[in-house]
């Protein structure tokens, strides 16, 4: 039986925590091999040496954490070293990199110490590939996953739309300074806009809605399948999104969902998810009115049907990894 060894240095809700529940409880992945999950802290520490034949980081990659890596690879000599890249995109480095030569570099020779490096989307492939300079070879495309049982399980949407729901957290990424202001102009007569989430941006939101009572904030949401149950169709107008677990979980819940086109909202466009190629208010505005006016239901179910094989494509993607490695996985 193989045996992986997960590290993670921070353990807040959020898409890391939950692709790593699932992990643990899939059938489909514990028959690969046990999984272990140690939360370790990077930085100038020493890295754990295990008896794991998988060693899979979900640590940030950083000049600061390059020596722990480092360490991990010689504290680990046996082990196949592999990172998921959760964390960086082309839309997040064009806004947050100010020194790009010194940040390709640091991408570069963290890489460079795994045997693999996991990519979440094909958009943050074509980036590191076509932008960073890293090794077709060194990439595996494994696109992130959570448990889809209960999405799947909601009855579909199938009337006239008459809540929107915008679900994560209350930042600049996310794009709701835009879809807020979008959805007042259009104006959509009998609809209401479900906020679901907290963050740093929640006064200036508020201010935004300026007590629109058809803007409803909902907080912070502890259950997903809940809030996509409410709702009739969902807006991501996200300014970045390495992958966007949200498409997924509305996909799978039978709603339809509107995109922008940065980093993997583009996948979720590809699989049924109706792309909104522009950011701007009046943009949104006209997709918010489509929406309404025209709901695509049979668009929809086609891509209810395509993510429901989301947790199988998953599994493959890992045992195909390791089999690439050199391990022959139990199943």
């Amino acid at each position: 039986m193989i045996r992986f060894c997960h590290l993670i240095d921070d353990t807040s809700p959020g898409g890391v925590m939950r692709m790593l529940d699932f992990i643990k409880g899939s059938a489909q992945m514990t028959a690969l091999g046990t999984h272990d999950i140690l939360t370790t802290p990077a930085g100038p520490t020493v890295p754990p040496k295990t008896d794991a034949d998988v060693i899979v980081s979900h640590i940030v990659l950083s000049w600061k954490n390059l020596p722990f890596f480092v360490a991990l690879r010689a504290r680990n000599p046996k082990a196949t070293l592999v990172h998921v890249e959760h964390h960086y995109s082309a839309a997040f480095a064009h806004a947050e990199v100010n020194h790009p030569k010194r940040f390709r570099a640091m991408l570069r020779l963290s890489m460079a110490v795994f045997d693999r490096v996991i990519t979440i989307s094909e958009a943050q492939q074509d980036w590191l590939v076509n932008g960073i300079g890293i090794a077709p070879k060194a990439l595996t495309l494994i696109p992130s996953c959570v448990a889809l049982d209960n999405f799947l399980a909601i009855a579909p949407a199938a009337g006239p739309i008459t809540r929107i729901g915008a679900i994560g957290r209350l930042h600049g990424q996310k794009g709701f300074d835009l879809l807020i202001p979008a959805f007042k102009s259009a104006a959509l007569q009998g609809v209401q806009l479900d906020v679901f989430g907290d963050g740093p941006d929640r006064e200036q939101l508020h201010q935004l809605a300026d007590g629109d009572p058809n803007i409803v904030f909902h907080g912070h949401v502890a259950d997903p399948v809940a809030a996509l149950g409410t709702v009739d169709a969902v807006a991501m107008p996200s300014r970045r999104e390495p992958y966007g677990l949200v498409a997924l979980e509305t996909m799978a819940a039978g709603r339809p969902l509107l995109v922008s086109t940065a980093d993997g909202l583009r996948d979720h466009a590809a699989s049924g998810a109706v792309a909104v190629d522009t950011f701007s208010v009046a943009a949104w505005a006209d997709a918010l009115r489509m929406l309404r006016d025209t709901p695509d239901h049979a668009r929809t179910q086609a891509a209810r049907e395509r993510v429901a094989q989301a947790e199988t494509r998953f599994a493959e993607g890992w045992g195909a990894l390791l089999t690439d490695a050199g391990h022959a996985p139990a199943c």
